[in-house]
Order: structure tokens, then sequence, then C-alpha cells
């Protein structure tokens, strides 16, 4: 997965978003550009389990969103968690991370879809 990921995400830097969607329906986040040099004119971030966003400067918000940067972190485990026998905790360690104009979105997705082939996250 990494070795076929990382370079085609490698190169999306400061492409403007045309639309971003979260769909908590079909556990997907979608991203459509239509102005890049790595051809790419969707991803699908799907089998979403979680994701947080991070807005560093809530006071400026500009209308048009760019994707600075995406990266793969990898399939991660939590070094320790104590859980007593009693507790459900859900732990969330995100595979992706999108940073968008001053803001982040950090993902954990089962696989991503670039430009409809799908790369299984192992």
């Amino acid at each position: 997965m990494n070795s076929k990921v990382t370079p085609l995400l490698s190169g999306l830097q400061n492409m403007p978003i045309d639309k971003f969607q979260i769909d908590t329906k079909n556990d997907t986040i979608k991203l459509n550009f239509t102005e890049n040099s790595k051809k790419i004119d969707e991803i699908i971030f799907d089998e979403v389990t979680s994701f947080y966003y991070l807005d560093h400067d809530q006071e400026d918000h500009d209308e048009h969103t760019s994707l600075n940067n995406i990266m793969y972190c990898g399939a991660q485990t939590p070094d320790y968690i104590d859980i007593s026998e009693d507790e459900d905790v859900a732990v969330s360690i995100p595979n992706f991370v999108l940073e968008l104009n001053d803001s982040n979105v950090f993902i954990e997705a089962n696989s991503i879809i670039i430009n409809n082939e799908k790369y299984v996250v192992s």
C-alpha cells in the first residue's frame, strides 16, 4: 500500500479543492479537484472509521479551500492503552492527514480510492 500510494499523494500540494464531502451514511470522505499536474480528479477515503477536524485560525476563512499537503501515516497501533475489563473504549489512530489552508483533517480509513483505483490500507 505505502509504496503505491505515497508517490501519488506526495505531489498533491497547493491544489484548489472543488468539492469536499463527508458522507457519514456511506463512511466516506471525498475530495474533487479540477486543476492539478498529477491528473488526479478524485480521492475518496473509504470505510472511514473516524475523523476529526482542527481549525487553527478560526477568524480568517478564505472562500477557496486548497489542499496544501496530504500524508499517509501508515497503519499504526497504540503503544499502550490502560483499559479495565468494565470499560468499553473506542481508540482512533488516524492514518491520513490533510492540510487544508490553516486547518487539518485527521482520517482513519480502511482504504483510499484515487481516480477509481482502490488501495487497501494494510
